[in-house]
């Protein structure tokens, strides 16, 4: 039998935009100290600041991991218990872990902190997957535009007002008031969104296999993991690019002192990102238009890494860094789409529990491609970069089919 959408007390778009706040508020609150945690490193007693980098590195490697393991295992019990009951589980875990933080005393605490983030937070696969049975079918691509803009504007607008916080009340002032955000965030969920339906007749068991016995990932079709390809590869790339682009922004400009510049080029992204899903998302992507969007943005994706590789100004690297920002953010809804059209509604939040382990594993490798490409030539890796999304683009071109939207 078949999910229906729960319309709740305030319609489609109230629950698609409490759904948004409670990614925004959770994204804005991250974005408040990641930026510092190298600085707060050191205050913690790091040696120098490679070894507060090392720290912070050895942290984000254990969140990664602890998303790859713990993603396919929420996705299933939110299968099983409600994708709202999970969203908000996130969320609230997204404060208490934060709150590690507050009572790290040695370096080593961050990695502890990330690594309890990794296995019990992870927010935005159980937002997108709450997004998609909450709406119509027909408007589950501009609900999910609104929610990725909702994620992109927060971690664009964190960084400037968690530095504000940091001087006004140093770094634990600013962890604090991060910490309090994402559990205020699931309380509008708690209170707005409706619940989503779930058959609690289930088992476990049963829940992760079909009638025939067989494990739902046997059971998926290749346009699903098609998808997952994709959403991988989006999150694996953009990590390699900005990764990258203080390095060659050292490299074009001549000297070390970036700082500003950087700022510019991650400033003018974040809000190329917002566009991108707020503007050409909504006014674009859409029922019969999934496939066509995202042909074209992995070609114009392709293009904008070649502007990267033959920059020759700052001005012209940040033009493609925006324009890559603005096509891939485009992408996100409609790759966050074509995953849920391709499993029944009744098992999204097991998708999209193995699209977090996805976008986990593109956090780490992302890196790995980073640090290979800086020890040989970063204009070799922009251009590869290019190549593989035009590749991309072939790729989708010959195999991928436009989903069927049901109302």
């Amino acid at each position: 039998m078949r999910e229906a959408p729960s319309r709740g007390r305030f319609g489609v778009l109230g629950t698609t935009l409490s759904i948004a706040a409670g990614v925004g508020i959770a994204s804005l609150s991250t974005y408040f100290w990641i930026p510092f945690l190298p600085l707060y490193a050191k205050e913690l007693g790091a040696r120098n600041e490679a070894n507060a980098v090392f720290w912070v590195a050895v942290g984000s490697t254990t969140l990664g991991l602890g998303r790859v393991i713990s993603g396919p295992a929420w996705g299933l019990a939110a299968d099983r218990f409600g994708r709202k009951l999970m969203f908000v589980r996130a969320l609230f875990f997204a404060s208490i872990t934060t709150l590690i933080l507050i009572f790290a005393r040695e370096p080593w605490h961050i990695a502890v902190a990330f690594a309890c983030q990794g296995l019990f937070s992870g927010y935005i696969p159980a937002a997108v997957a709450l997004t998609t049975v909450s709406v119509p079918d027909t408007q589950m691509s501009r609900s999910l535009g609104i929610v990725n803009g909702a994620q992109y504007l927060g971690s664009t607008v964190g960084p400037a007002i968690g530095a504000g916080l940091a001087v006004l009340f140093d770094y634990r002032g600013a962890i604090i008031a991060a910490s309090i955000m994402p559990a205020l965030a699931a309380l509008v969920v708690l209170w707005v969104v409706p619940p989503d339906g779930v058959r609690r007749t289930a088992t476990v068991e049963t829940a992760s296999v079909d009638a025939k016995g067989r494990p739902l990932w046997r059971t998926l079709s290749a346009q699903f993991y098609l998808a997952i390809f994709l959403y991988f590869l989006i999150f694996a790339l953009n990590q390699l690019v900005r990764l990258l682009t203080p390095i060659a922004l050292q490299d074009i400009t001549g000297h070390e002192d970036v700082a500003g510049s950087t700022g510019l080029a991650f400033t003018l992204g974040g809000v190329a990102s917002v566009a991108g899903v707020a503007l050409v998302g909504q006014g674009f992507v859409g029922t019969g238009r999934l496939r066509t969007s995202l042909i074209i943005g992995s070609a114009v994706a392709g293009v904008a890494h070649l502007l990267l590789a033959g920059a020759q100004g700052v001005p012209m690297f940040v033009v493609g860094f925006s324009l890559i920002s603005l096509v891939q953010a485009m992408m996100l809804p409609a790759t966050n789409t074509l995953i849920a059209t391709n499993v029944p509604r009744d098992r999204r939040g097991t998708g999209f529990g193995l699209a977090g382990s996805a976008q986990a594993a593109a956090f780490l490798v992302g890196p790995m491609g980073a640090a290979g490409f800086a020890a040989v030539s970063l204009a070799l890796g922009f251009v590869v970069i290019g190549v593989l999304f035009g590749a991309l683009a072939l790729l989708l071109l010959a195999t991928l089919r436009e989903p069927t939207i049901e109302d």
